[in-house]
């Protein structure tokens, strides 16, 4: 296939860098030439290509900026040990299974003038966002990795304390400075329950100067692709060379447009990519493998390119003290890995438009989808998620308004054997809202029970008011509590929630003898369901049946689903 290269992506193109003398040059002499092939390492350390070459070059690894706050190394979670134990199975070479979060930060600060120019300066873009949220999951025993995105627009409650405020999207719970990445590891962990073990955090600069190192990469694209606010702009369709600001314009562009075949308008009236940032964390995990490739390839054949490499990722890159110090091991233990067989995969969810919350705007966010959610999380990392445990006591409290809602609920879960401590209302934050699932610092197994007999928008959340052993469920808008199973030929009832607060109780008549369903003329007929991914070529939303949602609007796959107009590899 013949190679197009666009005229601007040669003109932003920096000189790679060059292997320098001294340190790295007398590397170069003394380590084996095998020994400096990236083959191995890119997917551990960072699955954004991030070299694992570094592993085998002790000299680099002593480089690496490590975050001045905590070492995550610690038993259980990282956030006050509310999580599951340390792992005792699947341990190998001494290495235990661990979560390594990776963060692309959005920072302006440290690009040239002219790279602020081009992606905004620092006075302006000020604050410190997520733009990548991903979790590589390392099973020591199989030499396995696999990685679990968390998508940046998912509406989520902060930490306790957090600068940013009490709720916001979760890409936001990194603006928090130097105990940015501490923050966002509670998030995710309080919120999901993922435990996090480490994290490494790359940005712009970093990203950029990673990709030219290895004098760009190939990257085949259907269609050609436009999208304004990330300056990505591909006039061609064809395999094209990018260059490391070209490279990080398309992994930023989540207002992706693009040209259909025969069509002649205008690049402004170009169609959408209807899927926003949920398209991108597929071009993104594209873009991963490949980096991961290319740094393959020329580690075989061009050990000096290796080296340039390495030293462009790791000069840029922040970890925890823990995850450097543990760094030699873990690549030479995963240095056979494939790229192409790390499993990719992403939370399902469903989106607001300009959504209010506590009378602040939010703009677009996107809602959970449970129980898919959580059945994505066990299925990416078995062990993920504690044992559930039952809690001494429930209480339930309708941030809808309705006192209604809140009795009925409360009725489901006590025929599930709950204790129900009481009913009541409180603050209506949104006429939209989730479930919000809170348990006492140490019980998320507690709150993953109760999560057990919810379905639709439902996030857990820490709450120190909350007594020990116990947990409150604040009942949104968009929520089933399930009735307590029964045998057949009797009836089961759930209580679904419309948007605007109101309840309207569902009737499920099921009978032995007979596959009929019935409803009273006041009832909305509901059916047990799951949240599926397909496996089209397109990127179609899954839609469930009675799952509720926003809007009803369906929820998203959960693998990746690559549109038409998607760039792959060359």
């Amino acid at each position: 296939m013949k190679k197009t290269t666009p005229k601007h992506a040669v003109d932003q193109a920096d000189d790679p860098p060059k292997p320098a003398g001294g340190p790295r040059a007398r590397l170069e002499r003394r380590w084996p030439r095998r020994t400096l092939v990236v083959t191995n390492g890119v997917v551990f350390l960072c699955l954004v290509a991030m070299a694992s070459a570094y592993g085998y070059v002790r000299y680099e690894i002593g480089s690496i900026v490590t975050d001045p706050g905590k070492d995550l190394t610690l038993p259980g979670y990282y956030a006050g040990g509310s999580g599951p134990a340390p792992k005792a199975q699947g341990a190998a070479d001494g290495l235990q299974p661990e979560n390594i979060l990776l963060i692309g930060n959005e920072t302006r600060q440290g690009l040239t003038s002219q790279q602020q120019q081009q992606f905004g300066s620092s006075l302006t873009y000020s604050g410190t966002l997520a733009d990548i949220m991903m979790v590589l999951h390392l099973d020591p025993a199989h030499r396995t990795a696999s990685i679990l995105s968390i998508p940046r627009d998912l509406f989520v409650p902060m930490p306790v304390g957090s600068p940013v405020g009490s709720y916001q999207k979760m890409d936001a719970a990194l603006n928090d400075g130097k105990e940015g990445p501490d923050n966002l590891v509670n998030a995710i962990q309080e919120d999901l329950g993922i435990p996090i073990n480490h994290f490494v955090e790359l940005n712009f600069n970093g990203f950029i100067g990673s990709v030219n190192a290895l004098g760009g990469i190939n990257v085949y694209f259907p269609d050609p692709v436009f999208d304004a606010d990330s300056l990505l702009y591909i006039p061609t369709a064809g395999c094209h060379h990018l260059n490391g600001f070209y490279a990080l314009t398309l992994v930023r562009a989540r207002h992706l447009q693009y040209d259909p075949p025969g069509d002649t308008a205008p690049r402004a009236y170009w169609p959408y990519d209807p899927e926003s940032d949920l398209a991108r964390i597929v071009r993104t995990h594209t873009f991963i493998k490949i980096v991961a490739d290319t740094a393959k390839s020329k580690g075989k054949t061009d050990p000096a390119t290796a080296v340039s490499f390495l030293a462009a990722v790791v000069k840029q890159m922040t970890v925890d003290t823990g995850l450097k110090n543990q760094l030699l091991s873990l690549v030479l233990h995963y240095r056979n890995i494939n790229v192409a067989n790390v499993a990719e995969t992403t939370l399902s969810v469903t989106g607001v438009n300009n959504y209010y919350y506590g009378g602040y705007g939010m703009g677009d966010v996107l809602f959970p989808v449970q129980p898919a959610d959580n059945n994505v999380i066990k299925a990416w990392d078995g062990d993920a998620l504690p044992k559930a445990l039952a809690p001494k006591s429930v209480s339930v409290v309708s941030i809808t308004g309705s006192y209604d809602a809140a009795l009925a609920a409360g009725q489901a879960l006590a025929s599930q054997g709950l204790k129900v401590s009481g009913e009541t209302t409180g603050t209506v934050p949104s006429n939209t809202s989730e479930t919000l699932v809170l348990y006492h610092p140490k019980d998320i197994a507690r709150a993953l029970y109760v999560m057990k007999y919810l379905s639709g928008a439902v996030m857990m959340q820490v709450s120190p008011s909350v007594a020990p052993g116990t947990v409150e469920v604040d009942l949104g808008s968009t929520v089933n509590v399930a009735a307590k199973p029964v045998p057949a030929t009797t009836t089961t009832t759930t209580v679904p929630m419309t948007t605007t607060g109101s309840p309207t109780t569902t009737l499920t008549t099921t009978t032995t003898a007979s596959t009929t369903t019935t409803t009273t003329p006041t009832t909305t007929l509901a059916t047990t369901t799951t949240v599926a991914s397909t496996t089209s070529t397109t990127r179609s939303p899954v839609t469930t049946t009675t799952v509720p949602t926003p809007n009803g609007a369906p929820a998203t796959s959960s693998s990746d689903q690559q549109a038409p107009w998607d760039p792959r590899a060359c």
